[in-house]
């Protein structure tokens, strides 16, 4: 469900990046949607009376866990301001599991989580398990007045090379095999088609799973990887990761 990559720029500004917080969901859920809406209108449409699919993907943003939530984001920063963000777990965490979800959509209500399962049943909403040990990408989301910037190429150039620092090999993301623009992007950073699915949306689209397997740790070449400060990584069992004094640089260099 990644998209709204771009293509890297020379004059991609400095960018900053520090943990997500609930306060974020006015920024985040809003993107999250609009990467996803084809997924979360059918999904997620109706739930809740009076609700529509980006208020429940703002509620399930607020939740401690799980693949849309801030515990699992990490926010990128140009000049002070939001511009992107990247939501990404380890396989071995189950957070993107159905358990998960029927977890919080149970707190809207048993109803909503019965029209969930329904829903998912009709429309055949899936994803297909992952690798042992791996890194799943969620969502890479860049505000659309910053995207052909770089913005996402450096979010997932970071996100590869923590995952090396941490020790994990492999990462997964899943594309519509209509988003040309982000194919390209996750094919020139190493990754490389291993299934494709079917999903029945309004229509039938096709998905295709993405794996990179990272012996290096950016093998983005457009972008240089500065650290500011000593690296210290968390990575814990129930979120993707987390950072403590952890401030990277990214300057495009053309």
């Amino acid at each position: 469900m990644t998209t709204d990559t771009d293509r890297p720029s020379s004059t991609m500004p400095d960018l900053l990046f520090r943990p997500a917080s609930p306060d974020d969901v006015a920024f985040v859920a809003p993107l999250m949607y609009d990467i996803a809406h084809r997924d979360f209108d059918p999904l997620f449409g109706g739930l809740v009376r009076g609700w529509s699919a980006c208020n429940v993907v703002e509620r399930f943003y607020d939740a401690p866990g799980g693949m849309f939530s801030w515990v699992n984001t990490e926010i990128t920063l140009s000049e002070g301001v939001p511009v992107g963000f990247l939501t990404a777990y380890r396989s071995d965490s189950r957070q993107g599991g159905g358990a998960w979800l029927a977890r919080i959509a149970l707190d809207l209500g048993p109803r909503a989580m019965l029209l969930l399962v329904w829903h998912s049943l009709v429309h055949g909403a899936f994803i297909p398990r992952h690798l042992p040990g791996s890194l799943y990408i969620a969502f890479v989301g860049v505000d659309p007045a910053h995207r052909s910037r770089g913005v996402g190429s450096a979010m997932l150039s970071r996100s590869i090379a923590i995952a090396h620092a941490s020790g994990i090999r492999l990462i997964e993301l899943d594309v519509d095999f209509d988003n040309s623009r982000a194919l390209a992007l996750y094919e020139r950073l190493g990754f490389r088609v291993v299934r494709k699915y079917r999903q029945r949306r309004t229509a039938v689209t096709e998905t295709w799973r993405m794996v990179l397997q990272s012996d290096a740790g950016v093998p983005d070449r457009n972008h240089k990887v500065t650290f500011v400060r000593p690296a210290s990584f968390i990575v814990r069992q129930d979120s993707c990761w987390s950072l403590c004094e952890y401030i990277v640089n990214i300057q495009g260099t053309g």
